[in-house]
């Protein structure tokens, strides 16, 4: 009795540990999967992780008039001469990448107007100038903080950070909308504030020519 007892216990210990092995095995196995899906992650750049495709966008057909499209809400206005030309290049957080866009710019920082006797509201700064592009047809296609892997990707070229009407995105999450046009050129809008100001940035890409080229 007791040899078949010990005859028992011990295959049950080995049943036991045969288990816990193939419990290991399937757990290591596991784990080199999402390894490996990781390093295939790793291996794509950005822009083929998130690619912007402006195609996802409906066409408006809304007259918007000329650069800035958009007067100031009521109670606000620049804080300086806005800079404004008829050629030049901004980037844009495309789903968090930073892409570089070519075109008319106008930018400028925002404040309460000298008569406005109220403090200034982000919200409402904001929301009015949401209100605004989406009543022609924009669409809001980024909100939130770009990482500062994309901002130390792009600070030798973006050698326009810093002046009127720049983008705090170290700092402060930044909304990006598109109005598409049927001719192609689109018009680009980011905007972003603090506790006591602004900054909108609008840009209208060259228009495309018979033959698809700019």
């Amino acid at each position: 009795m007791n040899m078949k007892k010990t005859l028992i216990i011990l295959s049950i210990g080995a049943l036991l540990a045969a288990c816990n092995k193939k419990s290991e095995q399937k757990t290591n196995t596991a784990q080199d999967t999402v390894a490996i899906e990781d390093n295939r992650a790793a291996e794509k750049s950005p822009e083929e992780i998130t690619q912007f495709d402006i195609n996802s966008i409906p066409v408006s057909s809304a007259e918007v008039g000329e650069l800035p499209f958009f007067s100031f809400p009521q109670g606000l206005d620049f804080q300086n001469k806005p800079v404004q030309r008829s050629y030049d290049m901004l980037f844009f957080p495309l789903k968090g990448v930073m892409t570089k866009i070519e075109g008319k710019v106008w930018k400028t920082y925002v404040i309460n107007e000298k008569s406005n006797t109220e403090e200034w509201s982000l919200p409402y700064f904001l929301k009015s100038y949401d209100d605004a592009i989406t009543k022609v047809g924009g669409v809001k296609i980024f909100d939130g903080k770009v990482s500062q892997k994309e901002l130390d990707r792009i600070k030798e070229e973006a050698k326009y950070f810093g002046e009127e009407g720049s983008i705090d995105y170290w700092n402060e999450p930044v909304k990006v909308y598109v109005i598409r046009r049927q001719n192609g050129d689109d018009i680009y809008i980011q905007l972003y504030g603090n506790t006591a100001t602004g900054a909108i940035q609008i840009l209208q890409k060259l228009p495309v020519e018979q033959g698809g080229k700019p």
